[in-house]
């Protein structure tokens, strides 16, 4: 029987033959240079630190107004015609010093009548008096040698006590009258109540000034101040004596709060505060500056490098590190610049407070001793290997 030769592929079976091997070959050669990759791949680095005791505050910024230390708002006493004027705005004042005259010619005419009527009557009744107490003597002389009665003495002592009474009135109205056109005669000329300087006027020759018309504004001696307006927020930061910062054109002045007020005004619900600052002459009366005040601070805080923050999904991170004994190091076959320790990377969700540019307040989530990855990089997450610089580097 005759042997059979075996049979011969095709041309194309040897073809996709081929290509397969090709194939597995690459994948291998592929796999084994990732695996190669893989072991020569160096950890994240980061650079780390503990947090930081210290003090914190938050600086705000607003817009004040300069104005003189304390503005008297001058007004007659007494309504009538202006007959002279003293002064113009930016004259210099002493107090008591005249202003203008007003024409109350009325009012003190009539005070000088009531005056003199008072007068009379004081002399009246003092006669009246002078007259009850002669008739007082003389009765006491015959009480004593029993010509009259106990009765009749005790008629007459009643007139005099009546009498000295009235006299009594009649001074005490005397009094008041002379008081009255005291004033009557001081309200005919208006006068500074303070020593400074007449910002402005508002009054001219005869014309009618009234006890509710504005005459001059006159600004004392003392510091200027400045004027600003503030949230209810912010108020409730602020204290009478807190200490402030006025810039003007590059120049700072230092200054404090002198008042805060309670209830806001109607126009604009802030409330107004005041501040007094040193050098303030150098500043010009109306001039707008910015006031810079802490409105937030925070003393002996937790702190940590505002770049350590982190926020997902509406909460607040900070990614700290645990490093990794030696086991764990050469377990892990990455490569570790030399000098360098691994470690793993922990995600931890903080509560912060008060924060500005450098630094920020951790109330919650870390501690003292907790030691805070400084630095970026894509590898932060929980879990994750990095190494960590020298503290050298």
């Amino acid at each position: 029987m005759e042997a059979k030769e075996p049979k011969k592929l095709s041309k194309k079976k040897l073809l996709v033959a081929a290509v397969a091997v090709i194939f597995v070959l690459l994948v291998i050669l592929r796999a084994c240079g990732k695996g190669e990759d893989i072991e020569s791949k160096p950890l994240a680095t980061v650079s780390v630190g503990t947090p930081e005791k210290g003090d914190i505050s938050v600086e705000t910024s607003l817009v004040g107004t300069v104005e003189p230390g304390d503005v008297y708002y001058v007004m007659p006493k007494a309504a009538g015609e202006i007959l002279n004027i003293y002064v113009k705005a930016g004259d210099t004042v002493e107090a008591g010093d005249p202003i203008c005259d007003i024409d109350n010619s009325k009012a003190v005419d009539g005070a000088k009548i009531a005056l003199d009527s008072a007068k009379v009557q004081l002399k009246t009744a003092n006669e009246a008096k002078a007259l009850a107490k002669t008739n007082l003597d003389r009765m006491q002389a015959l009480l004593a040698s029993g010509d009259i009665s106990q009765q009749a003495y005790e008629s007459t002592k009643n007139g005099y006590d009546q009498a000295s009474a009235a006299a009594d009135g009649a001074k005490l109205q005397l009094e008041s009258a002379q008081l009255q056109y005291d004033t009557q005669v001081e309200f005919s000329t208006v006068t500074s109540p303070v020593s400074g300087i007449v910002e402005s006027t508002n009054m001219s020759l005869n014309a009618m000034a009234s006890q509710s018309s504005q005459v001059c504004v006159v600004s004392s001696n003392s510091a200027n101040k400045v004027i600003f307006y503030v949230t209810d927020r912010l108020l409730s930061s602020l204290n009478v004596g807190d200490q402030v910062q006025i810039k003007k054109q590059g120049s700072v002045y230092k200054g404090h709060l002198t008042k805060l007020e309670t209830l806001p005004d109607k126009a604009s619900g802030l409330y107004e505060a005041e501040a007094e600052f040193a050098g303030s002459d150098a500043v010009a009366k109306g001039a707008k500056v910015k006031v810079f005040f802490d409105s937030e601070k925070a003393e002996n805080a937790m702190l940590v490098d505002t770049d350590s923050i982190y926020y997902d999904g509406g909460k607040t991170y900070i990614y700290t590190i645990a490093y990794n004994d030696e086991a764990t190091e050469q377990a892990e076959g990455a490569t570790i610049a030399e000098g360098n320790r691994a470690a793993t990377v922990h995600k931890n969700e903080v509560k912060t407070g008060i924060s500005d540019n450098n630094k920020t307040e951790v109330l919650e989530g870390i501690n003292a001793d907790s030691i805070v990855i400084k630095t970026w990089t894509s590898q932060l997450y929980e879990g994750a290997q990095v190494q960590v610089l020298s503290a050298e580097d």
